[in-house]
């Protein structure tokens, strides 16, 4: 039978309370249609997964701590969890889904804490961390005072009255900008991604950071236990592959570490033979400029080569295709150097 529960098709779910509601708006086709559109889709594969690389890169130095594996949670949910948007009590343990708030108290609660999963309540979780803010330079938003933020601190916005949304921070990218995991709404797979553009409404709309983890948490577990994730008794998005048996170490291996790039002629010295970049697997984004942000002006086929100019950064090879000079990722998990 069809999967279909819309926003006035309600389904009962029973809290400590008594009697909750719990409603998506997707359907299981629906929810499907968006996993195949945005599975291999620049957004999420070629630039939003670097995230996730430059945070086990960057903060390897932390692992095994409650921090580091509170963000390692998030991010496994978001691999693994097939979690779509939806409201209620809990209702990703009953349901497959959740909201912003629930998704937060959901991860937290792998690890002991039971904080809200109401948006509006966020001032009072945790404490306040003092020094963040934001300012708007040249028509642009940016926050201010990130170095006051750790790994595992919750971010909150507020666009009326109240606090609307909240999503639970990763640290710094490659570019040095700070970057959140929460629910997201299109363009990802699942309700699940990372945001690192604060130039609009992510800056315009910030509000504030609360601290749940302890000082403990960034040198051990702080006494806190991790319990294996939660499996939804039934899915509105089924798993579209095996979902990983959980151990205190598959947490870390379901994504490939950031590897190191490959090592090619700093200097640029006139060769004899030319060097060429390909892709590992599949097609891989061709970008305007050294930055993920940047817009993305083509794609490098498996199969075809992008003839090698330099490199410009740690991150980015320069190269020429058709004619063209364009940047490509040095992430070897995507491309390699050949020499011919």
């Amino acid at each position: 039978m069809k999967k279909k529960i819309i926003g006035l098709t309600l389904a009962l779910s029973l809290s400590t309370t008594g009697m909750a509601f719990a409603a998506t708006n997707y359907s299981t086709s629906e929810a499907l249609a968006k996993y195949n559109k945005y599975i291999n889709a620049d957004s999420y594969v070629k630039d939003e997964l670097y995230n996730v690389a430059d945070f086990r890169s960057k903060y390897a130095s932390l692992k095994g701590t409650l921090a580091y594996k509170v963000v390692e949670r998030a991010i496994w949910y978001m691999e693994n969890g097939y979690l779509i948007y939806g409201h209620g009590h809990d209702a990703y343990g009953k349901y497959g889904y959740e909201d912003c708030s629930g998704f937060t108290r959901l991860v937290f609660g792998d690890f002991g804490y039971n904080i809200t999963g109401t948006s509006s309540s966020y001032d009072s979780v945790g404490t306040k961390v003092a020094g963040v803010g934001k300012k708007k330079v040249d028509g642009k938003w940016q926050l201010t005072g990130i170095e006051n933020l750790r790994i595992g601190d919750i971010l909150t916005w507020q666009s009326t009255d109240h606090i609307s949304h909240v999503a639970i921070y990763m640290g710094t990218n490659r570019e040095g900008k700070p970057v959140v995991i929460g629910t997201k709404g299109e363009n990802n797979p699942t309700a699940l991604g990372t945001v690192d553009g604060w130039s609009y409404w992510w800056g315009e709309k910030f509000h504030s950071a609360r601290r749940v983890l302890p000082n403990a948490a960034l040198s051990g577990m702080a006494g806190k236990t991790e319990k294996a994730p939660v499996i939804p008794q039934s899915y509105v998005l089924p798993p579209q592959k095996a979902v990983p048996a959980w151990t205190n170490s598959s947490v870390q291996q379901s994504q490939p570490a950031a590897q190191q790039p490959e090592i090619v002629n700093p200097d640029n010295e006139q060769q004899s033979e030319k060097q060429y970049v390909v892709t590992r697997k599949g097609w891989v984004s061709l970008k305007a400029s050294a930055s993920s942000s940047s817009t993305t002006v083509g794609r490098l086929q498996l199969g075809e080569k992008a003839e090698l100019i330099k490199k410009a950064n740690n991150y980015w090879y320069q190269v020429k295709v058709n004619g063209k000079t364009v940047y490509i990722t040095t992430n070897s998990t995507y491309t390699k150097v050949i020499t011919e």
